[in-house]
């Protein structure tokens, strides 16, 4: 089963160091014997709306092996789902079963992380994921991650309102992105003490430059 992804989406094609977050040991990260196999790479789409040709660009992925592919609400201005949507509805020969979609969201229109953003509401998160889909040309998708964190909602609010969206089969998967761990952890948590499926896939700023602080705003 498919449980925990890292990666970083700040290009056309980003490399993914895949973790699987097992029940009984949630953090530890367990080698796999295929951790070199194409599926494993995730295709960025952050910059997909500049190519030259973006559904020729889709094409030359999908060729080449690509299978999952990393959009969000806010990659180029929607542009980047759009855009998806369109290459994947005019390829009736690409099974919907043969793609892991990964989006993200929960942000609105916030492309950089405004602490003073508008607070996501239960009623804004359902109404983004289903724009999401409707561009996206999907039912569902794969993995659904909150792309940044907001410390102003507790996390058993964006716990109680993505399980909803599991429940009604619009995700299979959900997790975070750019959130800092003890929040992963405790929604992780909140989530095994509540009967409800915790997140399984974090998305963190990992850097080999050191920052002065934090990388987000929130």
């Amino acid at each position: 089963a498919s449980r925990c992804g890292i990666f970083t989406a700040t290009s056309i094609l980003c490399l993914a160091a895949t973790f699987l977050v097992d029940p009984a040991s949630a953090f530890s990260v367990e080698q796999r014997q295929n951790a070199h196999a194409i599926h494993r790479i995730v295709f960025g789409t952050a910059a997909l709306s500049k190519a030259d040709d973006p559904i020729h660009l889709l094409d030359a992925a999908f060729d080449k092996g690509f299978r999952r592919f990393d959009l969000a609400h806010t990659y180029g201005a929607g542009e980047s789902e759009r855009i998806f949507g369109q290459w994947l509805d005019t390829r009736p020969d690409i099974a919907r079963d043969d793609l892991d979609i990964i989006t993200k969201g929960g942000i609105g229109d916030d492309a950089f992380g405004d602490p003073n953003r508008p607070l996501l509401t239960r009623s804004s998160l359902h109404d983004e994921i289903d724009e999401s889909l409707t561009a996206l040309h999907t039912d569902f998708v794969d993995l659904y991650m909150f792309h940044r964190d907001d410390p102003r909602i507790p996390v058993a609010d964006f716990v109680e309102w993505i399980n909803e969206a599991v429940n009604s089969g619009k995700i299979k998967r959900w997790g975070v992105s750019n959130w800092n761990f003890d929040r992963f952890q405790a929604a992780h948590e909140y989530a095994k003490s509540k009967g409800l499926v915790p997140p399984s896939a974090n998305s963190p700023q990992f850097s080999l430059a050191v920052p002065d602080g934090e990388v987000w705003p929130s």
